[in-house]
């Protein structure tokens, strides 16, 4: 053992009948080694041939399956203090001392069939664990199918066959707080443990260490071995104490701080919260912490709240409601302060009171994330990997305020913890604000140590990754621990490597897992080289380059509120039907010329859409990317509304004054010139305008007497004098001497060329308008009916949508909407009528 330091082999060592010697020589180098299916039965305990140079504890169970050990080489410095082995072979549990310092050693097999296992074992490692626990062994799956199997296409990824071990092992880490050390220390590397014939390599072997003694690993690796089937990992951490000089408290002087704790309530009247925490949320929580020597800024351990744990609820209930109301500034009372490490400058301890709250809130987001990792890779997808480069960062919440402002309006309860996980983090240094020219709120640091601190990272990858693919039309993400994972259409691959590049001083790791149909070249890992003052540098020319963009827009919104946070939602007008619409940030192209549309058929179903922003996909759907014109950002969906009736009321005022008719757009008249949209008010139109818009008032007027001739002349050719009430005329009993129905796309080129003659137009208009019906639904489908055949009616959509052409463009529109006005149909009830067929159609 080298100095301070103890290293550990976790390996499954396929039985230890045959070559017993050639195994044990490959531990030569371990102080402790973890064995897996040591294939040990009632006569197979030749292992005790090696207990001259080790410490033996093992299982026995079956000559040919299962079985685990632990093997402590023999030092002066262990002392034993006791051993639990599981009857049918699954574990064994070793407590020690080695340097004076208390270990509890933990060797895992998790077989398939036992499914059970880890949860009996959870819930007497949380009880009864003292000391540093070290946990390693063979759990027979994968955390993370896309890194840890080695498969050479998305398809081949399934987590079928080990889904119910895998959530008995993610149940296992979360319920000790535990981390996977070898891919904490290797974040994008892919090594594998598991080698055998006809099956995929993958990483099944692991050693589990908690969050907050992390700081005691100096390496983890995964060793050569000669040896068919699984390959050792090695795991090297230091021996020394947390605080060499740490002095205990005793019982009285412990009560009495936690008094002096109660007493900063004193003369809080913050209001009773609706949110209140649970005694199941706060034992869960105590069980979770680790009894160890870790140093607390109060002195107070972690033992003395599991053995007071009754009489501790209501002091957590009430720390809890007054940091949920506001009522208690943690950074004010110190109740977020931090003890360094003196051996590991990143870690940071955290008072226990402070760490209950911590672990209830990240279990809940813990929650809320496994519930968006749900679904299946999209078929030949190339996928990404982002990952994390440190765990001990400063990091603005603005990373994730889009998410915590969507939980608002869609999950209010998750929204409340986002809230207190604002009040609960520490406050970062101050921020200069003469020189920002800004107030902003307070950056919070994420410190290593800190329960919060994975989950939040994770979401921020989750965000970062969304902003990526936000301009592609298909993609998709999920959610692992600590790394995100982004699919999306291999075409698109180039550009989201593009836009990595560009965000190369973020504190993320990006890499290519799979290309599919892409020509197979792997990408280097991008913004390697980055650091901490990389960050910061990016970060204040984001923050300078936001305050400039609003500086110049005449944004008259408090700075104070709008300063680092993303626009939530935009107003737009539908180049395809000039239709001014809300939408959600989220949905815009960078360039903010394109925006994804759902592609719901209620507009209520739209409407919710925007206002929850939706990630562009549902249940699978392609969301249609369509072209538009941006007019403004605003902060909620209220003021978003404000500014589209406002657009629209501007786009409506000439035509207003034209037609008398409010929301009615005038009718272009051919040989008139279009009106361009007005910049001011009637009352100041230029001398040109005016006349401009006379002219129109003369083309209408001519307009309303040719309608008047044609209807005379309708009702005089008009052999059908009464309609049944319980019938319509279809499109069959009219005939409109017109080469219809349309039948090809040629066809539609054909008569848009044909319409363009006023003398063509007024005669379709004419033939058109005999088509009646029993309302105004029947009307516009019989005549869309003697229009289009209904194959041809399926190529085409209200805008044109995906690979659908848009109706709305074509000049046969507006025939059909003129001669539906004959019939007493108003335009825009035409153009719902017209929606509705078309969708019926596809």
């Amino acid at each position: 053992m080298a100095s301070g330091n103890i290293n550990f082999i976790t390996w499954n060592v396929n039985g230890l009948k045959q070559n017993r010697d050639q195994k044990f020589q490959e531990l030569q180098n371990a102080d402790i080694a973890f064995l897996q299916e040591t294939h040990i039965g009632t006569e197979d305990e030749h292992i005790e041939d090696y207990k001259d140079k080790w410490h033996i504890f093992y299982t026995k169970f079956n000559s040919s399956s299962k079985g685990t050990a632990i093997l402590m080489r023999k030092r002066p410095d262990y002392e034993h203090i006791s051993v639990e082995k599981d009857a049918c072979g699954t574990y064994v549990v070793l407590k020690c001392k080695l340097g004076g310092q208390l270990y509890t050693l933990v060797s895992v097999y998790n077989h398939g069939t036992d499914t059970k296992t880890l949860d009996n074992l959870s819930r007497y490692l949380q009880s009864m664990t003292t000391g540093l626990l070290v946990i390693g062994g063979d759990f027979n799956t994968v955390l993370n199918p896309f890194i840890d199997k080695k498969c050479y296409t998305s398809e081949a990824i399934k987590n079928g066959t080990h889904c119910k071990l895998l959530l008995s092992v993610e149940k296992f880490m979360k319920s000790l707080q535990l981390v996977d050390v070898w891919r904490r220390k290797n974040p994008v590397e892919q090594e594998y443990t598991y080698y055998k014939k006809d099956c995929p390599v993958s990483r099944l072997d692991y050693f589990f260490f908690p969050e907050e003694c992390m700081w005691r690993v100096r390496s983890c690796d995964i060793k050569k071995s000669d040896r068919p089937d699984h390959q050792p990992v090695s795991l090297e951490i230091n021996n020394m104490p947390a605080m060499p000089f740490q002095k205990y408290l005793q019982a009285e002087a412990i009560s009495q701080k936690l008094k002096l704790k109660k007493d900063l309530f004193t003369g809080e009247m913050g209001k009773q919260s609706s949110h209140a925490v649970n005694e199941v949320d706060i034992i869960s929580a105590i069980n979770s912490l680790q009894v160890s020597v870790t140093p607390r800024p109060d002195g107070i351990p972690v033992s003395f709240y599991k053995d007071n744990i009754q009489n501790l609820f209501p002091y957590i209930k009430m720390l809890y409601d007054r940091i949920h109301s506001g009522a208690f500034n943690c950074s004010d009372k110190h109740f977020n302060e931090t003890m360094k490490s003196p051996h590991d400058n990143s870690q940071h301890f955290f008072n226990v009171d402070y760490l209950i709250i911590a672990t209830i809130l990240t279990k809940r987001l813990d929650d809320y994330l496994d519930s968006q990792s749900k679904g299946r890779v999209p078929k030949n997808s190339a996928t990404v990997m982002i990952s994390p480069k440190t765990f001990c960062t400063e990091m603005r919440l603005s990373y994730i305020q889009d998410e915590i402002e969507k939980q608002k309006r869609s999950n209010p309860t998750l929204y409340q913890d986002f809230l207190i996980v604002k009040n609960l983090l520490r406050d970062a240094p101050e921020v200069d604000a003469k020189s920002a020219n800004v107030l902003i709120e307070k950056d919070k640091l994420l410190d290593q140590g800190c329960p919060l601190t994975p989950v939040l990272i994770t979401l921020a990858l989750k965000c970062f990754a969304s902003e990526l693919a936000r301009s592609l039309q298909q993609h998709h993400i999920l959610v692992f621990k600590e790394r995100v994972i982004l699919c999306i259409q291999p075409e698109d691959l180039e550009n989201v490597v593009a836009a990595m590049k560009n965000r190369a001083n973020e504190v993320f790791y990006i890499k290519e897992l799979y290309r599919e149909n892409v020509k197979r070249k792997q990408l280097k890992c991008l913004g390697n080289e980055s650091t901490s003052e990389d960050l910061k540098k990016w970060e204040a020319e984001t923050l300078m380059n936001n305050i400039q963009s609003k500086t110049d827009k005449g944004d008259t919104q408090s700075r104070a509120e709008d300063c680092g946070r993303l626009t939530m939602y935009a107003v737009i007008t539908l180049q395809d039907s000039d239709e001014v619409m809300v939408a959600a940030s989220n949905w815009l192209s960078v360039d903010k010329k394109q925006c994804y549309w759902p592609p719901f058929k209620s507009t209520e179903k739209v409407m919710e859409a925007v206002q929850s922003r939706i990630k562009p996909e549902t249940g699978g759907k392609i969301w249609e990317k369509l072209n538009i014109s941006f007019h403004n950002g605003y902060a909620t969906f209220n003021q978003a509304k404000e500014g589209q009736n406002e657009i629209k009321e501007q786009k409506e005022r000439p035509y207003q004054l034209t037609t008398g008719y409010s929301g009615i757009k005038r009718r272009r008249f051919e040989g008139t010139q279009e009106m361009s949209e007005p910049t001011a008010s009637i009352y100041r139109m230029s001398a040109d305008d005016k006349n401009e818009l006379l002219q129109m008032m003369r083309d209408i007027k001519s307009t309303v007497q040719e309608n008047s001739a044609m209807l005379k002349n309708l009702f005089k050719d008009n052999t059908v004098h009464e309609v049944p009430s319980s019938t319509s005329i279809s499109s069959k009993d009219v005939k409109t001497n017109l080469n219809l129905p349309l039948r090809t796309l040629e066809d539609v080129s054909r008569i848009e060329k044909e319409l363009m003659n006023a003398t063509t137009r007024q005669k379709y208009v004419k033939n058109l308008s005999k088509i009646r019906g029993f309302g105004q639904r029947d009307v516009i489908k019989n005549i869309m009916q003697q229009v289009l055949s209904d194959d041809l009616a399926k190529q085409f959509t209200w805008q044109g949508r995906g690979d659908k052409k848009p109706f709305a463009k074509l000049t046969l529109t507006d025939v059909i909407k003129e001669a539906a006005s004959k019939q007493s149909v108003m335009r825009e009830e035409c153009e719902n009528e017209i929606k509705n067929y078309l969708w019926s159609k596809n």
